[in-house]
């Protein structure tokens, strides 16, 4: 009781000085669900199908299931959840066991970065078997990878995969009972784990309740192929591995289908000669060759040799097998599909050279086949006869015993949809065809089914039936805003969802109960337009409507677009947008907007072409009312003499009527920063040069000024740059410009905060008090976060070195600063601690004391990385956007969250003063057991510091620090003993820092 009475005092002492996360969970601004399609389907015994995906439309990326039938129904309803545990679960497999279940099994990443290897099995209705998050069947340190299964006879399965733990690539393998219990050693057993690599491999039951597997061994520059024999105990049944293939050249890509008999026929894609050929062979269950050393199944190896590959392999219910292939005879670019089937003895029974199954225009490739119970197949395969990639399609066929095509010549178009649609599968339930794929109809991964009689008609609607369909693409890096307007928040991003179209700008209203007033993921500013739009630039107007400007890729030359939308999100300029220009130079690019005195203003650096050649220059428009003010080009903002066309311009910021540009000078190797306003004609203000104004009139042979940042000011316009001059070290420069142009700092510049460091990615606010601006500070390689105020006068507020936010051994990136209608600050930064980043924040006083823990308050932790958070503020509230990867596996997919923060910083407290050279910050963690740390800032070298740890009393517990200390930020352990190393007792305890001439004084909450 005593100690709750003590936490809950605690509390009352702090409420208002932190500021907890408003939302209990950060709000999806942009989460797609991120199909991945890895043709997993079964046919079940009840005329169905079974189909099996990774997603991510909880977030992180789960496994789920539906059950489809020949009517087009979703026989589960709603997709069945599999495994969501955390990070990632993906490339599932599925087989059905003896008992007339389903076992699926996956590459699980929620214990292990490389991989672990899980199992569930479910009933045909779609329930668990087995316990929530499947049971584990290897979960050793290394990487597993590339499943394979079948069942055994007993309702249990053998699990194949990929395993580096010695470290090459080996096979190894598990037997799980009915009841998911492994059968043999835990992790399992070595299956192939000679020299060099076995990884491809193909696994069947061999009808004596145990399996035989055959693989591709690779050592040196040949590929090998072997084949073995295990019995129900894990045991390898016969003496010695059998040899498949030991062939000059190499020998891949094998496949098998068993027989009536005990018999197994392997098929592969053989180099032992000059081109690839499709080979045979076939063995029996006591691993002895039948066919000889091979069968050639079909070879040209003549001189107009040309390759086939990616053989493809059933069993037929006459007892033989057909083998499809990939083939290269009649085109040297793209593949035609090539069939022949080969009896039990070994006899081919269809033309010496195969049946031309498609030979279609453009390629064939990645057949797949099903048995028809009538001595025939069926094979589905992705044909690009339709105008090649990306408009690829799906086409099946039926093949009778004989070899004949009894659907269309060159195959049954089963989708033509636009896009594309690949990965297809095929199954056959009570006489009833399934066909699914993959398909990108609508800019987005769907997964889609066909149902179809044996004599090809189809049983659903035309191009297939959604099994499943979700948001795929991402918001890409540095493509994002967030802007306020009256009572809400607007977010504007790229969006890569309509990848195959051209990727689009995205915006969605962000309320302060975190509710959204369009569609999930956003609405487009435009319809699609055939090309891709970038790098958007906005404003908010005074009535809330949004004007939006990007780079836009619709036409032969990059051009830049614009776009008004209304209060409500209407479009006003267009379905379409607005071009600024009728002209079409080779590129416009750099579209900047800004909104002053009842205008819009636009810029962009545009290419013109000098002699022969081209170079950026700044140009601008002007729209009042929905009408260009400066012609329909608009006109030339970087004005220069005729002698110096060539040198290059590129815009960086436009705010209000400021044009701020980039400006290489090739004669003098220079670059440098310029500056100009201009008014309402376009030409500059007065005071102004139509050339603009140099930020710095240092012009010796180092000026190489570097990636302007601008801010308006209450006298005209701060603006400070990277600067190499002196010492080839990028650190900040700055210039105070007043509003006729002249400078208002030093004429040269002001070297802002000369650490001797590399400094980086700054962030700008300015308010009544001052200019304050934070960046990255390059420490030993590693990035800390830095920041620093000055006055409008042009000197240092918060020492003449500034203050660290945040000083740790990791890497601290893209900090965002903004300020509250109080003038205290919020800063966010992501921050590379482990080996993927999360965002951090802390409160920053008016006067400079960090407020929280010294390493900074965490905004978002999720899995994978967050980056570039930004943040608007409304209603003394801050809304922070960042690009979030807690979606990524095998490539990294961002999306969009966002979060509310209210104002943190504390009114000042009468008991302890503000001090101009000590600022002691709370400790860390408070309430703690058993140590927490003290962090403190000199803004002057102390000569005699102390830093004392008091009990409730007054008494003296420890003293942490006496001596001398630099300026800057310090820190100290507490590990809650006294003088003598003794640990002390729970409850209140004071830690005070003294200079001798003055003194602060906090508390904290020992608990045990």
């Amino acid at each position: 009781m005593k100690k709750i009475a003590i936490v809950l005092c605690f509390a009352l002492l702090t409420i208002g000085l932190f500021a907890t996360l408003e939302w209990t969970e950060a709000v999806a601004i942009r989460q797609g669900v991120n199909i991945e399609w890895f043709r997993t389907g079964i046919e079940t015994t009840d005329g169905g199908a079974i189909y099996v995906w990774s997603d991510t439309k909880l977030g992180e990326r789960d496994l789920w299931a539906q059950k489809v039938d020949g009517a087009g129904n979703m026989v589960w309803g709603e997709p069945v959840l599999i495994d969501g545990k955390p990070d990632r679960q993906e490339d599932p497999v599925i087989t059905r066991t003896s008992d007339n279940n389903y076992v699926i099994a996956w590459i699980d990443f929620s214990a292990d970065l490389d991989g672990d290897v899980y199992a569930q099995k479910i009933d045909g209705e779609g329930n668990l078997l087995w316990q929530e998050g499947g049971v584990p069947v290897c979960t050793l340190a290394g990487m597993q990878i590339d499943l394979n299964m079948e069942p055994d006879n007993e309702g249990g399965v053998y699990i194949i995969w990929v395993d580096s733990r010695n470290p090459s690539k080996d096979l190894f393998g598990q037997r799980l009972s009915a009841n998911g219990s492994p059968l043999w050693i835990v992790n399992g057993i070595p299956i192939a784990n000679g020299l060099g690599d076995e990884m491809q491999n193909t696994m069947l039951p061999d009808g004596e309740g145990g399996m035989i597997i055959a693989y591709t061994h690779s050592y040196a520059s040949n590929d090998d192929l072997y084949a073995k024999r295990f019995n129900a105990n894990g045991t390898m049944v016969w003496q010695n591995t059998l040899v498949i293939s030991e062939a000059e050249g190499s020998q891949s890509d094998i496949r098998m289908a068993a027989l009536n008999d005990g018999n197994f026929v392997f098929t592969w894609a053989d180099k032992r000669s000059a081109d690839t050929d499709i080979y045979a062979q076939k063995i029996n269950l006591a691993g002895d060759l039948l066919w000889g050393s091979y069968l050639i199944v079909y070879s040209d190896q003549n001189g107009l040799a040309r390759p086939q590959v990616n053989p493809r392999i059933v069993k037929t219910s006459d007892n033989g097998v057909i083998i499809v292939w990939e083939d290269f005879r009649l085109d040297t670019q793209n593949p035609d599909l090539f069939a022949q089937k080969i009896s039990a003895s070994g006899i081919k029974q269809w033309s010496e050279q195969g049946i031309a199954l498609c030979t279609a225009e453009f390629a064939q490739v990645g057949p797949r086949l099903a048995s028809d119970n009538n001595g025939g197949c069926f094979v589905v395969w992705d044909d690009l006869r339709n105008g090649n990639a990306p408009n690829v399609d799906i086409y099946a066929q039926h093949l009778s015993a004989s070899g004949n095509a009894l659907w269309e010549a060159n195959g049954k178009a089963i989708c033509i949809a636009p896009n594309e649609q690949s990965g297809s599968l095929i199954k056959v339930s009570n006489n009833i065809v399934f066909i699914n794929w993959m398909d990108i109809r609508n800019g987005s991964v769907g997964i889609y089914y066909q149902a179809l009689t044996y004599e090809g008609t189809v049983l659903l609607a035309v191009n297939g039936a959604e099994v499943f369909w979700g948001l795929s693409g991402d918001a890409p890096l540095d493509n994002y805003l967030i802007l306020k307007r009256s009572s809400d928040v607007v977010i504007i991003w790229q969006d890569t969802r309509f990848a195959n179209d051209g990727y689009r700008l995205f915006f969605q209203f962000l309320n302060p109960d975190g509710s959204i007033d369009f569609e999930p993921n956003g609405h487009p500013v435009t319809v699609s337009v055939g090309g891709s739009q970038s790098t958007p630039s906005a404003v908010v107007t005074p009535d809330d409507q949004i004007a939006i400007v990007w780079e836009d890729a619709r036409g032969d030359n990059p051009k830049v677009y614009a776009q008004l939308l209304s209060a409500s999100g209407e479009r006003l300029w267009g379905e379409q947008g607005m071009e600024l220009t009728v002209n079409s130079p080779l590129r416009q690019k750099d579209p900047k907007v800004s909104y002053y005195n009842g205008s819009l203003y636009f810029g962009w650096s545009g290419s013109d072409q000098v002699e022969t050649s081209f170079f950026y220059h700044i140009y601008g428009q002007r729209i009042y009312n929905g009408q260009k003010m400066w012609g329909p080009n608009g006109i030339l903002i970087s004005t220069l003499a005729q002698s110096d066309l060539r040198n290059e311009c590129t815009l960086y910021e436009l705010i209000d009527n400021y044009y701020v540009w980039h400006r290489i000078n090739p004669a003098l190797a220079t670059q440098t920063i310029w500056v100009k306003r201009v008014a309402e004609d376009g030409s500059a203000m007065d005071g102004w040069q139509e050339e603009g104004i140099q930020t710095s009139n240092y012009n010796d042979w180092d000026a190489i000024q570097l990636f302007p940042k601008a801010h308006k000011t209450p006298e005209g316009i701060f603006v400070m740059w990277r600067d190499l001059r002196n010492d080839y070290i990028q650190n900040y420069w700055g210039q105070h410009i007043a509003e006729n142009g002249t400078y208002l700092w030093n004429p040269v510049g002001v070297n802002l905060n000369d650490n001797q460091k590399e400094q980086e990615k700054a962030s700008i606010v300015v308010n009544s008090s001052g200019i304050t601006f934070a960046w990255c500070e390059n420490i030993n390689g590693m990035n800390d976060i830095m920041a620093q105020k000055y006055s409008f006068p042009g000197e240092p507020l918060w020492t003449n070195s500034g203050y660290y936010v945040v000083q740790r051994d990791s890497a601290q990136s893209d900090p965002c600063l903004v300020y509250f209608p109080d003038g205290n600050y919020l800063i966010s930064w992501a921050d590379f601690l482990n080996i993927e980043s999360d965002l951090y924040y802390k409160y920053i006083t008016e006067n400079g004391e960090m407020i929280g823990a010294p390493q900074g308050n965490v905004l978002c932790n999720a899995s994978k990385s967050q980056y570039q958070p930004q943040t608007a503020i409304l209603n003394n509230k801050a809304y922070t956007v960042w690009a979030d990867g807690r979606s990524s596996g095998k490539t990294e997919i961002l999306g969009l969250y966002a979060q509310k923060l209210g104002n943190g910083t504390p009114v000042t407290d009468v008991t302890i003063p503000p001090l101009q050279s000590l600022i002691l910050h709370q400790n860390y963690p408070n309430p703690f057991n058993p140590e927490t740390t003290i962090s403190f800032t000199l803004k002057d070298p102390a000569l005699s510091l102390k830093l004392n740890i008091y009990n409730i009393k007054g008494q003296l517990v420890k003293t942490l620090y006496d001596g001398a200390l630099q300026k800057g930020q310090h820190s100290f352990v507490w590990n809650g003993t006294d003088e003598t190393n003794c640990q002390v007792s729970s409850g209140v305890y004071f830690y005070r820092l003294s200079n001798g001439k003055e003194s602060r004084q906090r508390k904290m909450v020992l608990l045990k």
